[in-house]
């Protein structure tokens, strides 16, 4: 399996695994970062074969701290290691190591890879082309606001919200309302295909701690852990390149919060799908080849 190897802050050795499809140097390849933190990357490999049949080759990676990349189980409890900056020297890094900052690349961030495409991107990164962001949100503060009517709408509410808010995440009432609000949010599939089933976010080193309560667990309606001030708001205006949005009609990450990156992104589109909730990219794969194989072919 392919690997590249760096030093962080002179300190810790990191490995990330990584996947090519398609020629990376015949033409500039489409970089993807994937959710969680902590959900690795295969959710996004069905996009990669037709991708690569229409000229556009892609790069694939786990993250720091999940997959096949290196985990560093002894950072687990250092909170301040987990920061935008370890994951942003980390996509360098790949990108430098895979010789593609000269011709330039793509970036596709969806969900938590959206937050760190946004954050990447407005401190434009030399051969950065142009940014897809989507199922993300572009803050904590609008994420909390926007999907607690969402699981007000549940019938057992009340309790679900006093259980978060005593971050019982294992009570049976707790976990059976989460398992209907994803039914109806998260993934509209039924069945849900295997990369779903959450092993790899389960075997991460940082998805509770970036988002939750380390020894507790992470809540669905609120932002706890490392990234509880985060706000990409603050420098969107600062990305210079074309960029993408997408969401999904039913996306528990809904419109209000991907809204303010339309707002403040200088240039921008922002396509919604009609048919999907929060795995657009599963849930309707040809409209979202479509969508990214139109924006990504566009002269700038």
């Amino acid at each position: 399996m392919p690997y590249c190897t760096f030093n962080y802050l002179n300190s810790v050795t990191i490995a990330t695994f990584y996947k090519t499809v398609g020629d990376i140097h015949s033409s500039p390849p489409l970089i993807f970062l994937h959710g969680g933190p902590g959900a690795g990357c295969e959710d996004q490999y069905p996009l990669a074969e037709p991708l690569a049949a229409a000229g556009i080759p892609s790069i694939h990676y786990d993250q720091v701290g999940c997959g096949r990349s290196s985990h560093l189980r002894e950072k687990a409890e250092e909170l301040s290691f987990w920061t935008f900056d370890l994951f942003c020297t980390q996509l360098d890094r790949l990108i430098d190591n895979l010789g593609v900052r000269e011709k330039g690349f793509f970036l596709h961030g969806q969900s938590w890879g959206g937050m760190l495409a946004s954050t990447y991107s407005a401190r434009r990164p030399k051969g950065l082309r142009k940014l897809v962001i989507a199922n993300s949100t572009s803050s904590v503060a609008v994420f909390e606001r926007e999907i607690l009517p969402l699981f007000k709408a549940l019938p057992v509410s009340e309790e679900v919200l006093r259980l978060d808010k005593e971050e019982r995440y294992s009570d049976p009432i707790y976990k059976e309302a989460l398992a209907r609000f994803a039914k109806k949010h998260f993934c509209l599939l039924d069945p849900w295909p295997d990369v779903l089933d959450g092993t790899v976010c389960q075997e991460s080193t940082n998805m509770v701690l970036m988002w939750g309560t380390p020894g507790n667990g992470a809540s669905r309606i609120r932002i706890t852990g490392t990234l509880k001030d985060y706000d990409a708001t603050v420098r969107a205006r600062e990305i210079n390149v074309p960029t993408l949005l997408l969401s999904g009609r039913y996306d528990y990450m809904t419109d209000g919060m991907m809204k303010p990156w339309f707002d403040l992104i200088p240039k921008v589109k922002w396509a919604v799908l009609e048919k999907s909730s929060h795995m657009s990219s599963l849930e309707e794969p040809e409209r979202y080849l479509e969508l990214l194989n139109g924006f990504l072919s566009e002269l700038d």
